[in-house]
């Protein structure tokens, strides 16, 4: 059969078409990548390379062409080895620094992959630009550094729980609470563990129940129980660290040791007693004013005497239970003792109530003093000495007669 002339060119010219196209494709792909592309031999003679690849290094692509990846590689870098390790896995991702023409290192991450070209192997390397990347990671690095310091160096107990009460993290004060090493903890349900008492339990659960009804929970005074079963009491907080979609990741219970708090206050309130039923059962008048002269704490006796109740007396002042004179000279006595700062002892005066009648009151004054040694107010214990008085006043009569 004899063939029609023109037919063998014509499709030869196709394929160079068809082969010119493909490589217009190539040409166009390997440009649009969006990293540095290198097209090299397997002992990493470049071949080829991009307009990245010339951005990245700062190479023109007539330079580039003269060298090998081996060259823009950390001298830490074995090539011998690395190539081999190419060859035996087909190709390799790993990160690194590229070196620039000016000498500056750039953390770039390499991946690599062999195939065959014209019947010879070579390899394709794609280096991509993460500065911004390790920018991030250091940024994330350093604030999780300071978030473990904070963790880790607070007074309080801090537990890290998931969604389901599991134990995820707990620093160093909770162990320390509980008396628990972090192996007892980690992985465990915090609820299921015999550490809350049925009063705290019921406290845990309200916070949680709370933050998920999108309230902010409220801290509760508390206890727990530490791995002997000793009572501790204890302030409660709970929170979100993460949540995401509207689900929770992740809890955080703040457990703040106030057994010695609460040691002082039971101290405090023994103490306001025993001060209360003293101060109620002496019959002398006895009072506190603050720096303004007003009454901050009165008893029963100095309340009977100004005719009013202990209550009635407070955030008031002499002026309003005593006549214009007396109330004068009350005052400029407690100016001028906190002035002083100096104390009067069974300073005898004599007051006359609104309804005339005199009496006579031994008068002993001390400053009030601060923790810093400042004088913020006046304390005094008056004795009704009437009767007295007028004993003595009976008994002069008398010698004179």
């Amino acid at each position: 059969m004899v063939e029609e002339p023109g037919i063998e060119s014509f499709e030869t010219r196709e394929k160079e078409t068809d082969l010119q196209s493909l490589d217009g494709r190539y040409k166009t792909l390997f440009e649009q990548v969006n990293a540095a592309t290198f097209l090299t031999t397997l002992n990493g003679k470049i071949l080829e390379a991009n307009l990245k690849s010339c951005e990245l290094l700062g190479y023109t692509w007539d330079e580039l062409m003269q060298l090998s990846l081996s060259d823009i590689l950390p001298a830490s870098i074995d090539w011998s080895q690395l190539v081999e390790e190419i060859s035996s896995k087909g190709g390799i991702n790993f990160e690194t620094e590229n070196i620039r023409k000016d000498g500056s290192h750039v953390p770039v991450d390499v991946s690599t992959s062999l195939f065959r070209m014209e019947g010879r192997p070579a390899m394709l390397a794609l280096i991509q630009d993460i500065s911004e990347r390790k920018k991030a990671e250091k940024k994330l690095k350093e604030s999780e550094q300071k978030y473990r310091g904070l963790f880790e160096c607070t007074n309080d107990g801090i537990m890290v729980l998931d969604a389901r009460g599991e134990i995820l993290d707990v620093n160093r004060r909770v162990l320390e609470l509980f008396d628990l090493g972090e192996q007892d903890m980690i992985g465990n349900n915090f609820l299921s563990l015999d550490l809350l008492t049925p009063k705290s339990l019921s406290i845990v659960v309200k916070q949680f129940e709370e933050l998920l009804s999108d309230k902010m929970a409220k801290s509760h005074e508390t206890e727990i129980r530490d791995k002997n079963g000793n009572i501790l009491n204890i302030e409660l907080s709970s929170f979100f660290l993460i949540k995401k979609d509207n689900e929770v990741v992740n809890f955080v219970v703040s457990i703040r040791d106030i057994s010695d708090r609460k040691k002082a206050e039971i101290k405090l309130a023994k103490e306001h007693e025993l001060l209360q039923t003293l101060m109620d059962n002496v019959p002398d008048s006895i009072y506190f004013k603050d720096e303004n002269n007003r009454f901050i704490m009165v008893n029963k006796a100095k309340a009977v005497h100004s005719n009013v109740k202990p209550d009635d007396m407070i955030g008031k002042t002499d002026f309003d239970f005593l006549p214009e004179d007396q109330a004068r000279t009350a005052f400029e006595d407690d100016e001028e003792l906190m002035k002083a700062g100096q104390l009067a002892i069974n300073k005898v005066e004599k007051l006359t109530g609104e309804n005339g009648m005199e009496r006579w009151v031994s008068v002993t004054k001390v400053p009030r003093f601060d923790a810093e040694g400042n004088i913020i107010g006046t304390m005094g214990i008056s004795r009704d000495i009437t009767e007295w008085k007028r004993l003595e006043e009976t008994l002069k009569r008398n010698q004179e007669q």
